[in-house]
This record gives structure tokens, sequence and C-alpha cells, in this order.
């Protein structure tokens, strides 16, 4: 075998390995179905969770930025938690303090994986607040069953 044919070998090998590996991965992801309990993480926690904000300057005002490299995942458990009811995903996002423009909304299809959290986001810059975790999209009248999860979190201006 030339020296090109072994090398046009390897790298066939080393494709195949990588496609199956991300099919492995992805088949351990479980899909969320109807029926079934669940918890919102964000940046991995479920409880003392903090979100850091980005505000610069003398805040002048009360919101900004969510900063970037931060997630959000649902998992899946046995009892408690928000229940899907009928459906087969999870809508997120940050509940808003007041009435207003609809809150941007990551939507999960499948367990233990995590989203980022758009850095376009604005939130408190400082205090608290809270996310939801819901198998009903924001402000959507829906069907018997469901229950939503909500994650407290405390917001932190890393730009003060």
């Amino acid at each position: 075998m030339s020296r090109s044919q072994r090398l046009l070998s390897v790298s066939a090998l080393v494709c195949i390995v990588l496609v199956g590996s991300s099919v492995v991965a992805s088949a351990t992801r479980p899909p969320i179905r109807p029926d079934q309990h669940f918890i919102g993480l964000v940046n991995g926690r479920h409880l003392n969770v903090t979100v850091r904000t980005v505000c610069p300057g003398p805040a002048v005002t009360s919101s900004g930025l969510v900063s970037s490299g931060q997630t959000m995942a649902v998992v899946h458990v046995a009892n408690g938690g928000g229940d899907t009811g009928l459906f087969s995903g999870i809508y997120v996002w940050f509940v808003p303090k007041q009435a207003g423009a609809r809150p941007t909304s990551l939507h999960f299809k499948s367990y233990a994986t995590p989203m980022s959290i758009p850095a376009s986001i604005r939130v408190n810059c400082t205090g608290t607040g809270l996310i939801e975790f819901s198998s009903c999209p924001y402000l959507a009248p829906c069907a018997y069953g469901w229950v939503p999860s909500y994650v407290r979190v405390r917001f932190v201006n890393i730009a003060a």
C-alpha cells in the first residue's frame, strides 16, 4: 500500500470514528417526552444560582446585558419539579418584572443538553430574578397537566 493510500485509509477511519462518536453522543441525550418531571439548571445549578451581568460605567439604568459564556439546561427527574404534561419540549425565559415585550426564550427538545444564554438578553444589573422552565410557550394557552419549574437567580454586575 502506498503512502497516499495509507493516509487516505487513516483519514477515512478518523472520519468514521468521529461521525460514530457524534451519533453515540446525541443518542445519549434522552429526548423530552410527555408526562415527565424535570428541573431547570442555570450555569449547571438549580439552587444558589448567580447570573453574571454587564452594566458598564456608573449604573444609570437598572438593566444590562447577560454576560456571555453562561448556560441553561433541563434535567429529567423522577418526581417533583415541573411536568411536561402533553408536550415534548421545554421553553425557558427570564420572567419579566412587568408586562411588555415577549422575552427571548430557548427551546429544549432533549435533556442534559446545555444551551448558551444569549448575551443580548437584558436583565436587572443586580438583585434577584426568576427563570421559568415550561413545556408551554410564554403566555400561550396550554393543555391540562403541564407544570412549570422555576429557578431563582441572583444578578451580579461584573462590570461594576
